[in-house]
């Protein structure tokens, strides 16, 4: 089968190059052959810079809005804004009018087009990253602008809208250029940074492009220059914004993954935590066991239980209420914790029950057990903890060859019971 393969994929490639001659004009492979040699060139294309970059803006817009419906950010719709104003701009300002007034008119509208762009392009930095659309204020400030721009070809000679759009658009790119830079400080995005250079270069042409205007043997061909620089420039600019999102995209995506990273710590610290004393739990426990069981065994590691039970619990409940029995508890959750190091632990086993499972042998646990009779004795002295409660404790170690800590708290319990009546009588 393999080699039957291998033969159809050979005789496929040296067949195709026949196929493709046999279907020529002429008679048989050598006339195609002939015949290529009278194949007449392709008609050169003529490209004109403002209509191409109408169609590059055009496209820039279209890339552009399929990113928003995915990212959904306000600052992606003031550049989809931008580069359709612009796209109409270079699109009015390539073509001819046989009236004057008409093509100042026109002309004016054109350079109208060029400043909202840039307008625009300042708003979007002003909205990066999660700012809401605003478009009240940049509505009359657009209005404002629209009176001087469609008004003034009709009252005043056709250099003064020439030199007045880049002029404005020149100022407008300078602003929203610093806006990039003091974004690309905080944010460190790569895109910011390249935005920030291209609009400092597209400020820089159109203040140029404003000295020609200004001057009264103005150059044709110095507009299409800048025409054509800045068709390069926009060029960076339209993937620097398509960096910048995929940035923010990324950053989100990180700062999501974090707080699920987060999200899942406190639920697993929840699951293995008891609510009301701050201690773990039993579910902690059952997983904490067989790894401890198996460093103690593998190490000779020490390892000893306390078990330690409140006296009394159940009369202070029935006298004071539940409130003052769970600050009690909360109270003695703290007290344990705090006496422990950080390799121990301290869990609520049920009730006013408490486990202590520490890496000691039997004889420093005992003298942790009296530790935790003099600090309770101290806390009932001061009031922080009631004077109807007491301890009673009860010590074990963990034997070397114990599979599991089931031995052991069993005679630390039995232990903690013959402690509680051999002092049963102490508060009363």
């Amino acid at each position: 089968m393999v080699r039957l393969r291998g033969a159809l994929l050979v005789a496929g490639v040296a067949l195709a190059p026949l196929t493709l001659l046999a279907a020529q004009p002429g008679p048989g492979v050598l006339g195609a052959l002939d015949g290529l040699s009278g194949i007449p060139p392709p008609a050169p294309l003529l490209i004109r810079p403002r209509t191409f970059a109408a169609y590059g803006a055009l496209a820039a817009a279209g890339t552009l809005l399929t990113l928003y419906l995915y990212r959904g950010r306000a600052f992606i719709v003031y550049w989809i804004g931008n580069w359709l104003l612009f796209a109409a701009s270079v699109a009015l300002l390539g073509r001819g009018y046989g009236d004057v007034r008409l093509g100042g008119v026109m002309l004016g509208l054109a350079q109208l087009l060029g400043v909202w762009s840039a307008g625009l392009l300042w708003l979007a930095a002003g909205a990066f990253p999660e700012e809401p659309l605003r478009w009240t204020r940049p509505l009359r400030v657009a209005a404002a602008t629209a009176v001087w721009f469609l008004a003034a070809p009709l009252l005043l000679p056709l250099i003064a809208v020439l030199a007045t759009g880049p002029a404005a658009t020149a100022v407008l790119l300078a602003s929203a250029g610093v806006r990039y830079l003091r974004l690309a400080r905080r944010t460190r995005y790569v895109g910011v940074v390249v935005m920030a250079l291209g609009i400092a270069l597209l400020s820089a042409s159109n203040a140029a492009a404003a000295a020609v205007s200004l001057d009264v043997l103005w150059d044709a061909q110095a507009f299409n220059q800048l025409v054509v620089f800045n068709m390069i420039v926009y060029l960076f600019v339209a993937i620097a914004m398509h960096i910048l999102v995929f940035e923010d995209m990324t950053d989100a995506l990180r700062r999501a993954h974090g707080e699920l990273a987060q999200a899942h710590q406190a639920a697993k610290r929840l699951a293995i935590t008891d609510p009301l004393t701050g201690c773990h739990n039993r579910r902690f426990f059952e997983e904490i066991e067989r790894r401890e069981i198996q460093r103690h065994r593998r190490y000779r590691a020490p390892l000893s239980v306390v078990f330690v039970d409140i006296n009394h619990f159940k009369q202070l409940n029935d006298t004071f209420g539940h409130d003052v029995g769970d600050q009690a508890l909360t109270a003695i959750g703290a007290l344990l914790r705090r006496q422990v190091r950080e390799s121990d632990y301290v869990i609520r086993w049920g009730g006013d029950e408490f486990l202590l499972l520490l890496a000691c042998g039997l004889a420093e646990a005992e003298r942790k057990a009296q530790d935790l009779q003099t600090v309770v004795a101290h806390e009932r002295r001061t009031g922080r903890l009631p004077r109807e409660i007491g301890l009673s404790i009860g010590v074990a170690a963990v034997t070397g060859d114990a599979t599991n800590l089931a031995d052991a708290i069993q005679q630390a319990d039995g232990r903690m019971y013959e402690h509680k009546l051999s002092e049963r009588g102490e508060l009363e």
